[in-house]
């Protein structure tokens, strides 16, 4: 099993992990919050798929083009070939081995979809181990958005795996958003490789959850290849949010840009461990990564650790870090003109995620985000909702 003491898993509570707390799930229950989450959604979907316990309960795609496959059988299609992690785990063959069905979305050439392609996974046994797996593949010059929605919970075990392949000239916008309840452990392992002239934006949200992982790794495989990925997490009580990242640039005039943001009240705590690795060969590539972190109460922690691994010199790379509390000259400023303190403090924390929200790539998803955040900020703080 993965321990602590290894750097992919440092500051992680992944030594408390015991895996005979959860089972597997061979039938699925019906689904109980789907229906509620995909309408607080502003766009109507291209496509549903419903997942329950890790097992597909339904497929709509009442509203997808010809040109679109949505098969939950690799037997219907080409063989499947699953991208490799530059750092698998135990965990990830756990996941391999027990994932009930694999849902594969094939995307044509050139085809734009109107509307997001929705995946929500729901978590009703109170103690399963579920192993939800996702690909989806854009072929050469298409375009379409995926939201994955993680909702339900208990003290349930979630090992996810989600592969994005990105053909030449495609364009996939892309967001996870984790709103499990507070005893579930949810590690999340998203593989992605990104073609010539191909852009990825990719997009999670952690807010649920006693355990929340995520492992991105994009491989940019290819010249004139861009990625952007964003993470935002809000921990409270004793949460642990926990963002692990790969930027790998393994081809020349390539772009990575990620921007990670956090806050963390209560006693929770947060970990980011990002990378920046630039080939040999990789020349002229151009990467940034940032990751910003504000700490809301003396037993809160944030743990930041960016790294550069470059094998070439005609590059630009550039990361920075920050820990700390909300400023202070800021909050006098708004105290001082008849404002509440925590309804200050709100304000600012809610500020200084709104430039993470703004880049939010699905667009139908941003007013199930930013008010679930805010409902966990006002609680975290001990606000009503409705004041300003």
């Amino acid at each position: 099993m993965p321990s602590a003491t290894e750097e992919l898993w440092r500051y992680s509570p992944i030594n408390d992990l015991v895996l005979d707390a959860f089972h597997t799930v061979e039938t699925p229950t019906v689904a109980k919050k789907t229906t509620a989450l995909l309408g607080q959604l502003s766009a109507t979907p291209a496509c549903v798929i419903s997942l329950v316990d890790g097992h597909v309960v339904s497929v709509d795609t009442t509203n997808l083009p010809a040109g679109v496959t949505v098969s939950t059988s690799v037997n219907d299609l080409a063989p499947l070939v699953p991208l490799s992690s530059a750092a698998p785990s135990r965990l990830d063959a756990i996941h391999d081995l027990l994932a009930p069905q694999l849902v594969v979305i094939d995307i044509g050439a050139r085809l734009n979809i109107d509307g997001p392609i929705v995946i929500v996974s729901e978590l009703v046994d109170p103690t399963a181990l579920t192993t939800p797996w996702v690909h989806i593949r854009l072929g050469v010059g298409a375009q379409a958005e995926v939201a994955e929605l993680v909702v339900g919970g208990g003290e349930t075990l979630t090992l996810s795996t989600t592969e994005l392949t990105v053909g030449d000239g495609a364009y996939l916008r892309h967001v996870a958003v984790q709103l499990a309840e507070g005893a579930a452990w949810h590690l999340s392992h998203q593989l992605a490789t990104v073609g010539r002239d191909a852009t990825l934006e990719s997009f999670s949200v952690g807010l649920g959850a006693a355990y929340d992982r995520v492992h991105t790794e994009v491989t940019i495989t290819a010249s004139g290849g861009t990625s952007r990925l964003r993470s935002l997490y809000l921990g409270t009580d004793h949460q642990v949010h926990d963002v692990r990242t790969v930027q790998d640039h393994a081809a020349p005039h390539t772009n990575s840009d990620l921007l990670c943001k956090g806050a963390v009240a209560d006693s929770s705590t947060s970990v980011f461990t990002g990378t920046i690795a630039i080939r040999n060969g990789a020349v002229r590539s151009d990467a940034v990564q940032n990751n910003h972190n504000l700490v809301l109460g003396e037993h809160a922690s944030a743990e930041s650790v960016p790294n550069l691994d470059i094998h070439e010199s005609d590059v630009r790379c550039a990361h920075g870090s920050t820990v700390g509390p909300v400023d202070e000259e800021q909050r006098y400023y708004l105290e001082s003109r008849g404002i509440a303190p925590q309804v200050a403090e709100r304000l600012l924390v809610s500020g200084f995620f709104d430039d993470a929200l703004d880049a939010l790539p699905v667009k139908s998803v941003v007013n199930l985000v930013r008010s679930t955040l805010r409902a966990k900020l006002s609680r975290a703080l001990n606000v009503e909702a409705a004041s300003e």
